[in-house]
């Protein structure tokens, strides 16, 4: 693994309200490519409904994630694709 993607992967010690399973997320979203609900992400990631709902609301509140107001769904925002690129820095976070 570089050191880039070390890095990246130790960016949650950094960043407080960044969480491991926060990647996860964005990632699982990201491949989906459209809105979905923390009902449907658990299905497909190691994480519990609840867990994701409140991380999205986190990573939402910080524009890494955008949330369908009336379906209650969420999609990865031009910011969360960046996070995802390794092109942010503590400091865009």
């Amino acid at each position: 693994m570089s050191d880039s993607s070390d890095s990246q992967n130790e960016m949650h010690r950094r960043v407080e309200w960044l969480k491991p399973s926060d990647r996860v997320i964005v990632a699982e979203l990201a491949e989906y490519g459209g809105w979905m609900k923390p009902s449907s992400l658990a299905l497909n990631i190691s994480y519990t409904r609840r867990h994701i709902a409140r991380r999205c609301q986190v990573l939402a509140k910080h524009g890494l994630l955008e949330r369908h107001d009336e379906t209650a769904g969420y999609r990865v925002t031009e910011h969360g694709h960046q996070f995802l690129q390794d092109k942010l820095n503590e400091d865009d976070l």
